[in-house]
């Protein structure tokens, strides 16, 4: 099901579609949670602890009492105690992390809903928009017409025409803004969304005497 019949299978502004909701929710989480799996590895990696750290010390000494020389063994409890310590900062820094994964998955579901909300409306608007326009244009070409046959003086027809560009000005900027819109869905939830709006665009230059110089 693309996004388009998905955001449209309701048509109310308070009944996102729970097929495109939970699909690019689920996306989300997992576009996160690698960003949180990275950062708590690297954390890990920093407080790890390897046998090295206890390998045994020997050392050489000698005995001038007895004469003679002797080796010792120690143990490097220090090299303990510095790592239970870096455990508690790794431990601190988790839990950190975590948080603040778990308050930018709240905040990024949020944005995510209000993002459907607003092109499952804007959707809705910019197909009538469509009509409209496109029924504006039909009587602008009788104009165009009329002024071809000198029915109807330039300045008359000058205003028509300027009014139907800003017409057709607005309704491609209303498009433009809900492309990126989709596309601010498409970087929150890595996603790519296979929704073609380019059907909605007018092309002033193909209307009837738009390009003309009189």
């Amino acid at each position: 099901m693309s996004l388009l019949t998905a955001l449209m299978a309701y048509g109310q502004q308070d009944n996102v579609s729970g097929l495109a909701l939970d699909s690019l929710t689920v996306n989300l989480h997992d576009a996160i949670n690698l960003q949180r799996s990275i950062e708590l590895e690297e954390i890990h990696g920093v407080y790890r602890l390897t046998w090295w750290h206890f390998a045994p010390s020997p050392s050489l000494n000698y005995d001038f009492i007895n004469s003679r020389y002797y080796v010792t063994v120690s143990i490097n409890t220090s090299a303990f105690v510095s790592h239970m310590l870096g455990k508690r900062q790794e431990d601190r820094r988790i839990s950190a992390a975590n948080r603040r994964y778990d308050n930018q998955i709240k905040s990024a579901e949020i944005r995510l809903r209000s993002l459907l909300i607003s092109v499952n409306q804007r959707i809705s608007n910019i197909q009538l928009s469509y009509e409209i326009v496109s029924n504006d244009i039909e009587i602008f070409q009788i104009k165009y017409s009329e002024h071809s046959f000198h029915e109807i003086d330039t300045e008359t027809f000058l205003r028509e025409r300027s009014v139907i560009l800003n017409k057709i000005r607005n309704h491609n900027s209303d498009v433009s803004s809900i492309q990126q819109q989709l596309l601010d869905i498409e970087l929150l939830t890595e996603t790519v969304i296979e929704l073609d709006l380019s059907e909605y665009f007018f092309n002033p230059s193909k209307i009837l005497g738009v390009n003309d110089r009189e």
